[in-house]
C-alpha cells in the first residue's frame, strides 16, 4: 500500500483552491465606475510668445473597468498632457491625452478637454515717472525736477496687461530728504491711468528678458532718483516813498 504525501497533498489542494477563488472572482468582478484625479502638464507652447494667464491644474478622469484593473492603476503616474503647439489667443478648450496607455483604455469619455486662456507675450517701453509724497523740511524747495535713472524701461507681459500700463512708477518720500542732493534707489511699478498697479509684470533695463512664467514674476530691478533743493530766500522789500 502507497503512502500518502501529506505535504504535497495540502499543497495541491491549496493550489486548486487560490485557481478556484481565481476563476470566481473573474466570473464575478462586474465592471464598475471609478474616478482619477490627474494633474495637467502643457507641452509645446512657444513661452517666447505666449503666456497661459488661466488654465487647470487638476482634472477627474473617469474610469470605467473590472476591479483588478482599476486596483492595478498606479494613480501617481497618471498625468494628462495637452498639447499647445498651435495656441488660441483668449480662452479656448482644448483636448487631452491620458497616459499611461493602460488608464485611457479605461476612460469612460474619451472626449476629455480642458479650458485655458492664453495671451500673447509682449515688451514695450515707458517712462518712469516719480511721485512725491511728504513735505520737504522746513525753509526749502526743490530745485528742478526729481531726476531718475533711467528714464525709461521695458516692461513684459500678457499684451492685455502691457497695455494698461500708463506708466512705471517710483515713490519719492521728500519728508526723508535731510541733504541736497539726495539720492536713493527704489523699487518700480507699473501703474495705470487711475494709479492702479498693473500685476504681473516683468521689468527690465533693456529688451532682453529672462523667461517669463506668469504669477512669477521677480523683480530685481531699482530705478536711482536724485532729489535738489536749495534754502528759501526773502526777498527784501523797498521802503515806500512818502
Amino acid at each position: 500500500m502507497s503512502k500518502i504525501n501529506v505535504p504535497f497533498a495540502l499543497l495541491s489542494l491549496a493550489t486548486s483552491v487560490l485557481l478556484w477563488a481565481s476563476v470566481y472572482n473573474d466570473k464575478n468582478d462586474k465592471p464598475k465606475p471609478d474616478q482619477i484625479p490627474a494633474p495637467v502638464r502643457t507641452s509645446g507652447l512657444n513661452e517666447s510668445l505666449y503666456v497661459i494667464t488661466e488654465g487647470q491644474d487638476m482634472i477627474t478622469l473617469p474610469v470605467s473597468g473590472y476591479g483588478k484593473d482599476i486596483r492595478s492603476i498606479n494613480r501617481s503616474s497618471v498625468t494628462a498632457i495637452v498639447d499647445l503647439k498651435e495656441p488660441k489667443v483668449g480662452e479656448s478648450t482644448y483636448p487631452v491625452t491620458v497616459f499611461p496607455a493602460s488608464v485611457r483604455e479605461l476612460l469612460s469619455n474619451n472626449a476629455l478637454t480642458v479650458k485655458f486662456k492664453i495671451d500673447k507675450l509682449v515688451t514695450k517701453k515707458v517712462d518712469v515717472a516719480p511721485r512725491p509724497t511728504g513735505t520737504l523740511i522746513p525753509g526749502v524747495h526743490l530745485d528742478g525736477p526729481i531726476d531718475t535713472f533711467p528714464r525709461w524701461i521695458y516692461v513684459t507681459g500678457p499684451s492685455e496687461s502691457i497695455a494698461k500700463i500708463l506708466a512705471v512708477q517710483v515713490v519719492v518720500n521728500l519728508g526723508s530728504i535731510t541733504q541736497s542732493p539726495q539720492e536713493s534707489e527704489l523699487d518700480p511699478r507699473p501703474v495705470d491711468e487711475a494709479g492702479r498697479t498693473v500685476m504681473n509684470i516683468m521689468m527690465s533695463a533693456t529688451e532682453e528678458h529672462p523667461p517669463y512664467q506668469y504669477n512669477f514674476v521677480e523683480n530685481t530691478l531699482k530705478i536711482r532718483t536724485t532729489v535738489k533743493f536749495e534754502q528759501n530766500t526773502a526777498v527784501p522789500t523797498k521802503p515806500l516813498k512818502k
